[in-house]
């Protein structure tokens, strides 16, 4: 299921910036699905990610949305001091 088509990469890109946060489901590997959020420095330049990787069930993007991705964010901010 991985995105492999310039076009669709670049629509997922500008769809991640957009939304600040990355879902994937089954792109890297079947039955796997990842949730990522970007990690900024003090002066807001994007150095890492934050992800949490989920196996067997499958979720819903809401789901993962309304109850993993405040969580990734406030974990986010609580780093930013330290990189």
């Amino acid at each position: 299921h991985t995105t492999t088509q310039a076009r669709s990469l670049r629509q997922l890109i500008s769809r991640t910036r957009k939304s600040d946060y990355c879902f994937a489901s089954e792109e890297h590997e079947l039955g796997v699905q990842a949730l990522a959020v970007p990690l900024r420095d003090m002066q807001g330049h994007t150095v890492a990610a934050l992800n949490v990787v989920l196996s067997g069930t499958r979720y819903q993007e809401e789901t993962l949305q309304r109850e993993m991705l405040p969580l990734l964010f406030e974990a986010a901010r609580e780093v930013r001091s330290l990189l």
